[in-house]
Parts: C-alpha cells; structure tokens; sequence
C-alpha cells in the first residue's frame, strides 16, 4: 500500500471519528479521498406491528444457539471470515435482532432515500410494477413483519425496499439470464444476510430447486434460518453454516450465484476466497450489485478501497451485462438511488446486448 493511500485512510478514520460524535457515520465511495456519502450512523424499526409469538423469545441476542454460533464462528480459520468493517461494534450496531427488517445493517430502507420516502417509494413501486410483465408482486407480498417500514398506496401494492429490490433483481436476471423461463435453478447467495431474496426467490421463480444461503457473520446464519422457516420457504431455501458451506456448495452444484451489496464490505482477500470458491464448483454465472455505483471495490481494514475486478478475470468470469439498477433516467435522479447490477459469466461468452 502506498504512502499517500496510507495517509488518506488515516485522514478518512479521523474524520469518520469526528461525525460519528454527531450521530453520523461516513461511507467512502471509492479511492478519492473527497469521495464520500454521510448518513445517519444508526437505523430505525417500525414496531407498530406485534412480533410473530413463535419467535419473540427466539430472538434476543443472549439466545443460547446464537451464542454457540458466534462462538462457533470465532474458532474458525476461514479465509471467507469478514474484515473489521462487520465486527459487531460496527456494522451490526444497529441491529436490533427483533426487527432485524428495519432500517439497519442489512438494508437501509431509509437512509438511503432520505427526505420524502413515502412519495420515492411511490416512483420506485411505479417502475416495479411496470416491469412486472410476470405478475410477481401478486405472487410475494409485504407485511411489514419484523420491523420493515412499509408504505401504503391506493393502487399500487404495500411496498417495501425489501420488496422492490427483491423483484426487481429476479427480473434483471430474467432480462440477461432467462431465470423465469429456467428449470431445476439452483441458486447460492454469498452474503445472503436475513434471507431476503431467498424468501422472494422461492415464491417468484417457478424453476426454482434449491436456493443456498451463505454467510460469514453468525447474525446472519442465525436469522436466515428462523426467517426462512417462518416465511415456510425452507423447502427450498438451505442455509449453511460457514463450517459446512464448502460441502454444500459441491452437493448443491449452483447454477448461478448472486452477492448483493456484499463483496464491497469485504476485503480483497475474503473476496478473492469467495469467487475462487465459486470457479471451483463451476457457477457459471454470477451477479454482482456493488455499494459504489458499477466500481467493484474491496473494503480493507484500514478502509482503503481495492479494485477485485482482476479476481474476477483471473478466475474466469466476464462481464456480460450491466445496467442501472433504475433505468429511468427521472425516477433515478429523484430518488437518488445509484447502483447497478452486474452479471458475469465463466462460459468465455461474448458480453450480451446488455453489456456496455
């Protein structure tokens, strides 16, 4: 690591320390010392709906089962294990394991939109619903469980960021991939968190056989597999605990991964584990939405940001397509959501018409 890299992170922790006394926490954007996003440093909840009576004990951060895992976790020499940015006093700060659908470190329901939500989710429910040429949104729904801030409309149905991103990601994989029209899919998600687009996975997708879930944080295996169970989705939907994801993965041979929002809190050498993994089982496809826009960027201990493009390369996987996640050009500028989602794929295809 260079001298001026060394000396910018030392810069970015400072000023990092420096809001965080203000409640506020600072997200580098890419290398650029000036390139940077200040938000909130804690989420909320909406708890105005009551916790489903099977789990309200089962979640509580002093579970016996949770403690093993972590404890678990800890022992392992895992190359998979996550850097300093997911240690507990950091990333999961703001976890509330009751409502672990809120506004946290899972997905920044709100955060990320800022002033008038209800009014950017009404653009953002708008766009959805007007891709949804297979009905999706009739075939999962949102109730709010678990803490997840939902917004209400006459004509639209109840939305939610977990919602609209779920559907939205099954059909920007139908567009590049022909996930709908698809049979026998087997899926794995690296990082899959509290099993958000496993749940949605197993109701939308006709072809869908088995969808994997894993994760190197012990809050993640925990909830996944108690939300999983709860949603009645684990007839398809496996979570594997980090000890025994490897065998997993060679049993379940994947047809496609995806890491959402995942690989871009990791460090190179975490990521570099990950995607080695997935060239060893043979994925042929995997999409990758990033938290920098289309830059695909690491997250080291000392918050320096490297580029894993090369990973990808070095094991074979090609760009094949990318878009915004927004296609609309207004709905994207008001609502201020920037990612993209990107696919590649190991077969030494041609980039799709899709690609750019």
């Amino acid at each position: 690591m260079s001298a001026v890299n060394h000396y910018t992170s030392r810069i970015f922790l400072t000023v990092r320390y420096l809001v965080g006394l203000f409640g506020l926490t600072l997200t580098r954007t890419s290398t650029e010392l000036s390139s940077f996003r200040i938000h909130a440093g804690h989420g909320r909840h909406d708890d105005s709906r009551p916790l489903p009576a099977e789990l309200a004990a089962v979640l509580d951060d002093r579970n016996p089962d949770l403690r093993a895992l972590r404890a678990r976790y800890r022992g392992m020499d895992s190359p998979f294990k996550p850097g300093s940015f997911w240690r507990r006093s950091r990333r999961l700060r703001d976890l509330n394991l009751k409502y672990f659908r809120g506004d946290n470190a899972y997905v920044w329901q709100l955060r990320q939109v800022g002033d008038n939500a209800r009014l950017k989710f009404f653009l953002l429910a708008q766009y959805v619903s007007a891709l949804d040429t297979h009905k999706l949104l009739e075939r999962t729904q949102e109730d709010g469980a678990f803490g997840c801030w939902t917004f209400d409309f006459q004509e639209l149905p109840t939305a939610s960021r977990d919602l609209l991103d779920s559907v939205n990601e099954i059909y920007f994989l139908d567009r590049h991939w022909g996930l709908l029209s698809r049979t026998d899919v087997t899926v794995v998600d690296v990082g899959a968190g509290y099993g958000r687009l496993a749940h949605r996975m197993v109701e939308c997708v006709p072809g869908l056989s088995q969808y994997l879930c894993v994760d190197a944080i012990p809050e993640s295996t925990f909830l996944s597999d108690h939300y999983l169970r709860f949603r009645k989705a684990d007839h398809k939907a496996t979570v594997l605990p980090l000890d025994e994801m490897e065998a997993g993965l060679a049993a379940g041979r994947p047809d496609l991964a995806v890491n959402i929002h995942s690989f871009s809190e990791m460090p190179l050498s975490a990521i570099e584990a990950w995607i080695g993994l997935l060239a060893r089982n043979d994925v042929p496809a995997l999409m990758i939405v990033p938290n920098e826009g289309d830059k695909l960027l690491s997250l080291e201990n000392d918050y320096l940001r490297l580029d894993f493009g090369p990973v990808l390369e070095r094991h074979g996987y090609v760009l094949a397509a990318r878009e915004q996640t927004v296609a609309d050009p207004d709905v994207r500028e008001l609502v201020g959501v920037g990612d993209w989602f990107m696919l590649f794929t190991r077969d030494g295809a041609e980039p799709t018409s899709g690609a750019s």
